[in-house]
């Protein structure tokens, strides 16, 4: 028994080993992290406004993958993940599937977790499926998981996990569609936010296996696959009220509820980093986060600078947000790659991490290339990449290097769509109501109205009431300038009156001046009359000297005493002068100075009055939001609020439609939602974006006298430089004769093998009225082939 428990113990210890470089290793657990409906311009490193902190974090110490690309939308990204293949290889290249269609992934297909439990992992879905659930043979379960926590349509309520699909008016308003495993999943979950309920599962499965390595004598246990298919941040929009407080507000509601949608995935793929590392698991794991296509610009998202939206072949819609992490694994980190990866080179790639021995994508017969050992040298292996094919009608779009084609009829959604950047109401700041008038004939275009209202009144009522609105004009115009003539000659009278009071001072000054100098020059006279008299007196009474030199000397200290009371006098009399001079200066100066500032306070208050109104109508719009709009916010509004112009903003995609709207009337409870939101401000609808062309499917294909070639050069086609010019701006197509006929003919070339699509209409016999209120399977026969 104990020899038999050792061979256990050293097969299993030797399945969890694989060769590389530098000789054995552990067979890596793989997370493998899909956002839904997650647009380029959604994360920071290429948008500082979204709150994906840890994302980014996580990019920076792994590899980011710049050139990486899904389907345009989710059922074929995730055929194209789980097999390996193209879409248009296995019948799934049409559109997302919808809930009764009576098919789902053909079980002729091997699936990567099949794969992986070939090699001894344990495999695990969590969230959304979307590939098929007519036949319990279509569900994960049955198609390669081990367990399953999640909902099998394409969307739902994220709170509820209900959806409205009433057929009947006795119908309930929703019906119900979550699964653990193969069983209906409603307590601990219904009411639930999706994000919160997956990384819960999440951790429980890191959780689960550290806690079988502690019980193995070794501390070995079987690697995991964790295929974690996010809800976020698919429609319908909505959050937890406590991720939207932290959200700064704009005038965009949708946008806001998206970037709280998307803050919530931050941190919920932040918290199972942190349990990998707390179980001790983080080392041994490699983390892949992407998206199933670009963002659905009507519910918030954005691909900006990129063209196009989600549902189209431009690199808006298809080029996925995407990077690995695994810095104890990797070679290399902290690297931008701009080699080309697409999304059926997971499955190889994976395989390839997991120890597959030979070459997955030959053995297998996957269009999907080994991308893990370019990933790790920084190599590029991929030079051709087909976005997606359709021949009823023919479209798709291809690329062979740089260089890529777009073709097809009437396309959909091309424009760029900056939503961070979109316009608010202009009405809502009008100052009076005839202005309001004016611009709504304006905007609707109503000249026609105009017209006929001329015609009622006669040739004269019109020429008097031209005549009459001149004179008002020119009424107008005399008063503002005289205004502004009254405003000039009261300036200008403050002018010549400083410079008058000017030169009076320094007349006066002057005039001062040379009676000081008259003053000093008659005392310096007197001065020296004295001085002669005094000589002669001493000459002529040397000899009564000594009679009266007493007496004299008495005398003329007298005199000087005298004089210099009189000098002080004259002295004090100067500086009370000066005094009230300054004073008398100062006063008009004072009078100038307030004049002055009377008529600056005139054109201030003018100023001060219209500030006032802008700012009492912007409390009007802001007064019940929670919290208040930022402070750029405010600034934009009250630019906007001086030059309300519309054009440059209608040029770039824009609508004037968009109103503010006050979170609180978005918010039940912990929710915040925004169902079929009316404040698009580029008119595109969700239908729009599940579909790729304006032009219904009319099959081209059946008419015997066209070939491929023939039908293909019919339709519209353009040719981009994708590196130089991500934004495709500058069609190619004329300029590069040799490279477009290359492009062409591997177009067709795929385009002939095409598989027809699998797109069945809906069977009401799986509604879920049949089924206790449940999505459920079991109505229709799975097909292999």
């Amino acid at each position: 028994m104990a020899t038999m428990q050792m061979l256990v113990s050293v097969s299993v210890c030797m399945h969890f080993f694989i060769a590389s470089a530098d000789g054995l290793r552990k067979q890596p657990n793989i997370v493998f992290i899909m956002a839904d409906d997650l647009g380029w311009n959604d994360v920071s490193w290429n948008n500082k406004d979204m709150p994906t902190s840890n994302l980014e974090q996580l990019a920076k110490e792994g590899v980011r993958l710049d050139q990486a690309y899904s389907q345009q939308v989710c059922t074929p990204s995730r055929a194209a993940l789980l097999t390996g293949k193209y879409p248009f290889h296995i019948g799934r290249q049409k559109r997302a599937l919808k809930p009764l269609q009576p098919t789902g992934l053909k079980l002729n297909l091997t699936t990567l977790p099949q794969e992986l439990k070939k090699l001894g992992y344990n495999t695990h879905i969590v969230g959304k499926w979307h590939l098929g659930y007519c036949a319990w043979e279509y569900t994960p379960t049955r198609r390669g998981f081990d367990t399953f926590l999640g909902f099998y349509l394409g969307s739902e309520n994220h709170f509820s996990h209900d959806r409205d699909y009433k057929t009947k008016p006795e119908d309930p308003p929703a019906f119900y569609d979550f699964r653990e495993n193969e069983a209906v999943a409603r307590q601990d979950y219904q009411g639930v936010y999706s994000t919160t309920v997956f990384k819960r599962r999440s951790k429980d499965i890191i959780a689960n296996v550290a806690e079988e390595r502690a019980l193995n004598v070794y501390e070995n246990y079987k690697p995991f696959f964790l295929y974690l298919s996010f809800q976020a941040t698919h429609a319908p929009l909505q959050a937890r009220a406590e991720m939207l407080a932290k959200i700064p507000q704009t005038g965009n509601p949708a946008r806001d509820i998206y970037k709280a949608m998307v803050l919530d995935m931050d941190l919920a793929i932040a918290g199972i980093v942190k349990e990998l590392k707390d179980k001790d698991l983080y080392n041994d794991t490699i983390i892949v986060f992407t998206s199933d296509n670009g963002g659905a610009i009507s519910h918030g998202a954005s691909n900006y600078p990129l063209r196009g939206t989600k549902g189209t072949l431009f690199e808006g819609g298809t080029r996925a947000t995407t990077f690995i992490h695994a810095p104890q694994i990797l070679n290399q980190t902290n690297i931008v790659s701009n080699n080309l990866v697409h999304i059926t080179d997971w499955m190889p790639t994976i395989l390839s991490m997991a120890g597959f021995d030979g070459n997955p994508s030959k053995d297998l017969g996957l269009d999907g290339i080994d991308q893990w050992d370019a990933i790790n040298n920084n190599e590029n292996v991929r030079d051709e990449m087909v976005y997606n094919l359709k021949v009823d009608p023919i479209s798709g779009a291809i690329r062979i290097g740089p260089h890529k084609i777009i073709f097809g009829k009437k396309f959909n959604k091309q424009g760029w769509y900056d939503t961070d950047n979109t316009a608010l109401q202009c009405a809502a700041f009008k100052k009076d109501k005839k202005e309001k008038r004016k611009n709504k004939y304006k905007e609707a275009g109503n000249v026609i109205e105009r017209q006929d209202r001329k015609i009622k009144f006669t040739n004269r009522g019109a020429e008097n009431k031209s005549k009459h609105k001149m004179k008002k004009k020119k009424n107008t115009d005399k008063k503002r300038d005289k205004r502004k003539n009254k405003v000039d000659y009261h300036r200008k009278k403050v002018e010549k009156k400083q410079t008058k009071t000017v030169k009076q001072i320094e007349k006066k000054r002057e005039k001062k001046r040379e009676k000081k100098r008259e003053k000093k020059d008659i005392q310096k006279q007197k001065q020296k009359e004295k001085q002669k008299k005094m000589k002669k007196k001493n000459s002529q009474s040397s000899k009564k000297k000594d009679k009266k030199g007493k007496r004299d000397r008495k005398d003329f200290n007298h005199k000087k005493v005298i004089n210099k009371k009189n000098k002080t006098k004259k002295r004090n009399k100067s500086k009370e002068e000066k005094r009230e001079m300054q004073k008398e200066e100062e006063k008009q100066e004072k009078q100038i100075e307030k004049q002055i500032e009377k008529q600056e306070k005139k054109i201030e208050n003018k100023d001060l009055r219209t500030e006032i109104k802008k700012e009492k109508k912007l409390t009007k719009i802001w007064k019940s939001w929670i919290p208040l709009p930022s402070s750029e916010v405010q600034d934009m509004m009250r630019l906007r609020m001086d030059d309300c112009n519309w054009e440059e903003f209608v040029d770039s995609g824009h609508s004037q439609s968009l109103n503010l709207i006050p979170r609180s009337d978005l918010q039940v409870g912990d929710m915040v939602q925004l169902i079929n939101p009316m404040l698009n401000p580029y008119n595109i609808s969700a239908e729009d974006e599940d579909s790729e062309f304006d032009r219904s499917a009319i099959s081209e294909v059946e008419d015997g006298n066209l070939n491929m070639e023939n039908l293909f050069d019919k339709v519209d086609i353009a040719m981009y430089n994708i590196l130089e010019d991500p934004s495709e701006k500058k069609d190619l197509r004329f300029e590069l004769p040799e490279i477009f006929a290359q492009l062409r003919s591997r177009a067709i070339f795929h385009l002939k093998n095409v598989v027809p699509a699998d797109f069945p209409p809906p069977d009401l016999s799986g509604h879920p009225s049949n089924f206790q209120g449940y999505f459920s399977p079991g109505w229709c026969k799975p097909t292999y082939s």
